[in-house]
């Protein structure tokens, strides 16, 4: 995930607090295991296609994009925090090249299976990058300040193909007692912010009242909630 967003807990609303928690360690937020939904779903994401390319918004160090390349697959993914892109080449032991432009620096691995960019969500257009098969997106619009979620979509809208799939992973829970990262996405609000064209599914859903206890004692139902999301 990158800095449009809060950090898990944080009452600050700004980019700096978001990359001091990188740069300090303290990232929750961050999971040291490839997510268990994205196995199980993936074979609705690729609907039998091979060699997707696949956009992973707000990435910072996912362990997925390693899943996903060893799959065959080339990722591409933005995040602002550039400890994140350099941490996830390193801890995975894969060589990189970096060239940096006025808007943002592109971080390549040799062999051009995965390419991260470090910049703005809202500035990853003007990378030229497009025609994505695939979206996995865990978290990132969750993490979206509500006022924005408009620009993701818009983001998202601007660089898909016509047959793109899009995972989504997020929380649903009583957001009267609590308006912060990670916010609540319930169904609804995933299909007013990405728009008619689109048809939103719910795979899943399990209660999560670990993380959500952790946010705040008051919750008595926390769900974690996946989608698929294709065009109608």
């Amino acid at each position: 995930m990158a800095a449009e967003s809060l950090a898990e807990g944080s009452s600050k609303n700004n980019p700096r607090d978001w990359l001091d928690r990188w740069g300090a360690g303290d990232t929750p937020w961050h999971k040291t295991e490839v997510n268990p939904f994205l196995i199980k779903y993936i074979h609705l994401l690729e609907n039998n296609r091979n060699n997707l390319k696949i956009f992973v918004p707000l990435c910072g160090k996912s362990l997925d994009m390693k899943w996903l390349i060893d799959r065959g697959h080339r990722v591409v993914g933005v995040d602002l925090s550039q400890l994140a892109i350099e941490s996830f080449f390193k801890e995975n032991s894969m060589e990189y090249s970096v060239e940096t432009r006025n808007d943002f620096s592109k971080y390549t691995e040799k062999s051009g299976r995965i390419t991260l960019y470090c910049c703005s969500l809202y500035d990853f257009p003007k990378t030229g990058e497009k025609d994505f098969d695939a979206v996995v997106d865990r978290g990132s619009i969750g993490a979206i300040y509500p006022e924005d979620r408009h620009r993701y979509a818009e983001v998202l809208s601007s660089v898909k193909s016509s047959d793109c799939r899009h995972f989504i992973d997020v929380f649903d829970y009583d957001d009267s007692v609590r308006h912060e990262y990670p916010y609540s996405l319930p169904m609804s609000t995933i299909v007013e912010v990405l728009g008619k064209d689109w048809n939103v599914e719910l795979l899943d859903s399990v209660q999560d009242l670990e993380t959500g206890k952790r946010l705040l004692d008051k919750f008595e139902t926390f769900a974690r909630n996946i989608f698929l999301v294709t065009h109608k």
